[in-house]
């Protein structure tokens, strides 16, 4: 395997078509020729080029070819027709002595069916199975030849078992009579060399191999499919040169060329091509596809693009006869009808004008139910979008994968799933390109799915970016969201301000992604966390934070990024500090208001999603962040801060700290929010405030003998607490527990000494 990135490699590319700088459909240096460009250097890779991998090899060979095939199948599909194209059924030139192959021409740029077939021809003439031409060697039957003359000059007997004349059809004739050894191997393998040059679509060159092995004759029968042409006859689009004008050359261009009787040709080819199995497999499929048969040429057929070729090229050659046959313009040189016979074996399959659509779905169900190793083949991923893409059949491809790999992604190596969701996302951003219909919610499924090979191979976050752009907007958000919830505890805050800021120069909502980037990491933490603490349970204030309260420390952070998302920050930090009260971890949320920015509550102007930020979220902020963090820390004993203590907590205990009333919801997700935000509340008072009284009073009375004032402050909160603007001792009342006991206890004791103090009055203690 190459170290070439392939990910970042075809986002270049596409990239590059999206912007305009390459062209989509460019046959030298198109988005689609870029992309098989791609596939053709992973080819080159030393590991492949030496064929250590050949299902590695044969992936990324159907990969190329399917993006040849894509460039092939739209370059037509979304060609204009000429304004003087004639129709299909015939053309419109005005000569009635139009030349065949004129009027073929014309036919075939008039119909958007046979261009297409045509073109599909073409490209399965790119990918042959193999080429190895033989070698050409001058003379004819040289071997044999030099046998017969040498028995001939002697007066011996003709050789037994070796024929007795040279011509092509010597062998035909006689009984158990053969070509010499040698001669006859080479025979096989230049009828070989042969039909390799038809299936690569190259009939000059094999026209030329004959030539030049001095086989003329057999040029002459290769030959014989070009249709004629005269070009005195052939409609002109200029002015062309006069005969006195022209040189040799020119002069040669204007003569007529080709066969007139072309049909009587074509059935001496259908005959040689099935005759007996004297006749070489290799020479029958020779004749059989310049003529258009098809079972002559399946025995030689290896690959799936082999027998896709028969099939096609004998559907486009049975398609030229008919139209050439019913076409008006055509009938001086073909004596054609406007009716067709059904039954020629010329015009089949065409003939049974079932369209060229149904046709080729015949084809490849044929193809489907054919030999195992054919059927194998024809189940190949890339042989499956190729089928589907030539019958035009992509909402089926589409909606088909995406089921498949729902169902049957574990039965793939993760190599080839990902290379499959590759090729299908760019395939769909492609179509997406030349403005093709495509199935939404598939399509959406496939880019998803793609994304998340991005992260499992740990590729760029502007790539992950690029492509979740490519999404449904709420897909996209979802998509780059869960790509950020993957970062650890450990990532570094830049590197995820940076992945979190890529997300807006691929245009998608960095306020949306940010806030359900928090709400995925919560969803999954909150999942397992445990129920609220006892409101009376002993507090920790001290403790170190876990890697669970430090991911939930840490969401918060993607809020923070931008201003846009501070209002969100604000409502999530509340709603996390209240989640850590309630649970006893008041060091947890002293951690996350720690870490918040400084600037968080003075910039709201721009909250999220651009409404005002909630009044009462904004005052339960500052009462917390101005009294409660502090009150939090008294309570493992702060003997020289009495003062401060007692101002704060005094403060907090005559104001209405976390005393809101419920807001009234319309609908339901609303309402249990409220209710479990009321809930936290009111454990979060039941769990402080009785903890703060106590601890405070005992500060008060364990310091009094130093500073005799903080006895009469001990009693003095006993008021604070029986105030029924505060009902603070209602605090001290739980269904599990009832906590007055203590307190009362705790007042006894101050009173008592207030009465043992020296001398002084018990009702005016302190000094007061």
């Amino acid at each position: 395997m190459s170290d070439v990135n392939v990910y970042v490699q075809f986002s270049e590319e596409l990239q590059r078509a999206q912007s305009g700088d390459v062209s989509l459909l460019d046959e030298e240096d198109g988005l689609l020729v870029r992309f098989g460009l791609i596939c053709d250097e992973m080819l080159q890779s030393p590991s492949l080029s030496l064929g250590f991998n050949s299902a590695e090899l044969e992936a990324w060979s159907l990969e190329r070819n399917t993006w040849q095939l894509v460039q092939a199948l739209y370059a037509e599909r979304l060609t204009e027709l000429r304004e003087d194209s004639p129709s299909p059924q015939g053309s419109t030139s005005k000569n009635p002595y139009t030349p065949p192959q004129s009027v073929v021409q014309k036919i075939i740029g008039a119909s958007k069916d046979l261009s297409e077939l045509n073109a599909i021809r073409d490209w399965l003439h790119s990918i042959p199975t193999s080429l190895n031409p033989a070698e050409i060697r001058r003379g004819y039957l040289t071997y044999t030849k030099n046998k017969l003359k040498q028995a001939n000059r002697t007066g011996a007997p003709t050789p037994r078992g070796l024929v007795d004349e040279l011509d092509p059809d010597a062998v035909r004739r006689g009984h158990n009579v053969a070509l010499d050894a040698d001669d006859a191997s080479y025979e096989r393998a230049l009828t070989r060399s042969l039909f390799e040059y038809v299936r690569a679509g190259e009939l000059d060159l094999a026209v030329d191999m004959c030539r030049q092995s001095d086989q003329s004759w057999r040029a002459a029968s290769l030959s014989g499919g070009k249709l004629w042409s005269d070009p005195t006859l052939a409609p002109e689009d200029e002015e062309g040169l006069s005969l006195d004008e022209m040189d040799t050359a020119e002069l040669d261009e204007k003569r007529a060329k080709g066969t007139l009787r072309r049909r009587l040709w074509k059935k001496m080819c259908r005959a040689l091509a099935k005759a007996g199995t004297d006749v070489d497999p290799y020479e029958r499929a020779l004749y059989g596809s310049i003529s258009g048969d098809v079972d002559s040429v399946l025995p030689v057929c290896i690959s799936w693009e082999d027998h896709a070729w028969a099939h096609i090229n004998a559907l486009f050659e049975s398609h030229v006869e008919v139209e050439l046959w019913t076409a008006p313009d055509g009938q001086y040189w073909t004596r054609g009808d406007a009716l067709v016979d059904a039954e020629d074996a010329l015009f089949w399959p065409a003939g049974q004008r079932r369209g060229v659509r149904a046709e080729l779905e015949a084809i490849f169900e044929r193809m489907q139910g054919g030999k195992k190793e054919l059927q194998e083949q024809s189940g190949d991923p890339f042989h499956v979008a190729q089928k589907s893409l030539i019958l035009g059949k992509i909402k089926d491809l589409l909606d088909t994968f995406v089921r498949q790999t729902r169902t049957h992604s574990e039965d793939l190596a993760p190599e080839t799933l990902s290379r499959l969701l590759r090729f299908y996302a760019h395939l769909v951003l492609v179509l997406r390109l030349l403005k093709q219909p495509l199935p939404s919610e598939s399509s959406n499924a496939i880019l998803e799915a793609y994304v998340k090979v991005l992260e499992a191979n740990n590729q760029p976050e502007s790539l992950i970016a690029f492509y979740a752009a490519t999404l449904e907007e709420q897909s996209a958000v979802d998509s780059y969201a869960h790509f950020l919830a993957t970062f650890g505890i450990d990532s570094d805050v830049e590197n995820r301000r940076a992945a979190l800021l890529q997300a807006r120069e691929h245009g998608l909502d960095l306020a949306s992604i940010a806030f359900r980037t928090v709400e995925i990491i919560l969803d999954d933490t909150l999942s397992t966390t445990p129920d609220l603490a006892s409101p009376h349970s002993v507090f920790d204030a001290y403790a170190t934070l876990d890697s669970h309260q430090l991911l939930l420390i840490r969401s918060l952070e993607w809020l923070t990024f931008d201003g846009s998302t501070y209002g969100a920050a604000l409502q999530q930090a509340n709603a996390l500090v209240r989640h850590f009260l309630s649970r006893d971890l008041p060091h947890a949320a002293r951690e996350l208001l720690r870490q918040l920015p400084a600037d968080l509550v003075p910039s709201l102007a721009t909250p999220f999603d651009g409404e005002p930020a909630s009044d009462r979220e904004m005052r339960e902020t500052l009462i917390r962040e101005a009294n409660k963090v502090e009150l939090v820390g008294f309570r493992d004993g702060i003997e020289t801060l009495v003062d401060d203590l007692y101002a704060a907590a005094i403060e907090l205990l005559e104001s209405k700290w976390l005393k809101f009333e419920p807001l009234e919801f319309a609908d339901e997700d609303g309402l249990a929010n409220e209710l479990q935000r009321t809930r936290e509340q009111r454990v979060i008072r039941q769990q402080l405030i009785p903890h703060l009284i106590l601890r405070l009073h005992r500060t008060l009375l364990d310091t009094a003998s130093l500073l005799p004032s903080n006895l009469a402050r001990a009693l003095d909160l006993a008021n604070v607490v029986a105030d029924e603007r505060h009902e603070h001792y209602r605090e001290f009342v739980s269904a599990e527990e009832n906590r007055v006991g203590d307190y009362l206890g705790q007042v006894r004791e101050a009173a008592l000494m207030a009465l043992e103090g020296e001398g002084r009055d018990p009702f005016v203690v302190g000094g007061r």
